[in-house]
C-alpha cells in the first residue's frame, strides 16, 4: 500500500485508485468542444441552416467558441445524452427546425464515429494526471475508470495513448442504468478490481465524483480542478482539493 500527501495532509493505507475521466485525465474543454463543433456543423448542414448561427448552436450544447470553453452549467455538463438531444431538439425548434429524437441520436452517432476515427487529432490528454496514474502503477495500485461517458469511448481512448495495460476496470454509462453520483458504477469498479473502499481513493474534476465514491462508501475523494470548476468551488465538497495531480505527493 501507499499513502499520498495532499494539501500538508497524509491520506494512508491505498492500493486502489479510480478515476474520472474526462476533465480528470483527458482535456475535456479540447475533447467536447471539437465533439461539439462537428456536431454543430453537422446540424447546420443538415438542416440548411445559416453558418452564422454555429456560435449560438454550440452554446446551446454548452460550449462556448469564443473562449474554447465547456460552460459548467451547460447541458453537455449536467445531463445524459437522452436528455441533451431532448433539450437541443427543443432549442432547434427556436430556429424552425423540427428534427426527431432518432434524426439528432443519428447524426450524434455519425459524429462520434468520425470523431474516434481521428482519435489523436481530437483527444488532448491532461499531462500531469497521466504521469501521476503512471507513477501509481508502478507501486503496482490498482486502478479504475468509472465516467459518464460511454465505456466503448473510454476503451478507444485507452487503446489509442496505450493506457490499456494500467486500467483493470472500465464502468461507464452504458454498465448500469444507475446514474454515477449513486455510487453503484463505482462499487461495480470495485468488485471488478477485488478492493476494499476503505482503501480506494477516488478522483475527479467535479461535485459528481465526490458523490460517486460517497455513496460507494470510498474512504477519500481528492477533487482536481483541471476541467470545468475552480478548486475554490469544489473545496466547498471536499477538501482535498488541488489545481493539478502534481500536488498529489505519492509515499511508499
Amino acid at each position: 500500500m501507499i499513502s499520498l500527501t495532499v494539501n500538508n495532509s497524509k491520506i494512508n493505507d491505498i492500493d486502489t485508485v479510480l478515476f474520472d475521466k474526462d476533465g480528470t485525465f483527458i482535456d475535456l474543454h479540447y475533447f467536447w468542444g471539437k465533439m461539439t463543433t462537428m456536431r454543430c456543423d453537422e446540424i447546420i448542414q443538415t438542416y440548411s441552416m445559416p453558418l452564422s448561427l454555429h456560435h449560438e448552436l454550440c452554446l446551446c450544447l454548452g460550449y462556448d467558441t469564443k473562449t474554447q470553453k465547456m460552460l459548467k452549467d451547460g447541458i453537455t455538463a449536467l445531463y445524459s445524452r437522452t436528455k441533451i438531444i431532448e433539450i437541443f431538439r427543443s432549442d432547434l425548434k427556436k430556429y424552425g427546425v423540427n428534427a426527431t429524437q432518432q434524426e439528432i441520436e443519428k447524426i450524434f452517432d455519425h459524429i462520434s464515429s468520425v470523431f474516434y476515427k481521428n482519435m489523436q487529432t481530437y483527444t488532448k490528454p491532461i499531462d500531469s494526471a497521466v504521469e501521476f496514474f503512471k507513477t501509481l502503477a508502478q507501486y503496482d495500485i490498482k486502478l479504475g475508470i468509472v465516467t459518464s461517458d460511454s465505456v466503448e469511448s473510454t476503451q478507444l481512448t485507452l487503446k489509442h495513448f496505450g493506457w490499456e495495460k494500467y486500467f483493470g476496470a472500465v464502468i461507464g454509462r452504458e454498465s448500469s442504468a444507475a446514474h454515477k453520483e449513486s455510487g453503484i458504477p463505482a462499487k461495480m469498479a470495485l468488485e471488478i478490481l477485488q478492493s476494499n473502499p476503505t482503501n480506494t481513493v477516488m478522483i475527479g474534476d467535479a461535485p459528481m465524483d465526490y458523490l460517486a465514491a460517497k455513496n460507494a462508501d470510498i474512504k477519500t475523494t481528492i477533487l482536481v480542478a483541471t476541467g470545468q470548476i475552480e478548486r475554490e468551488e469544489l473545496q466547498q465538497y471536499c477538501s482535498y482539493s488541488v489545481n493539478s495531480l502534481k500536488e498529489v505527493y505519492i509515499n511508499k
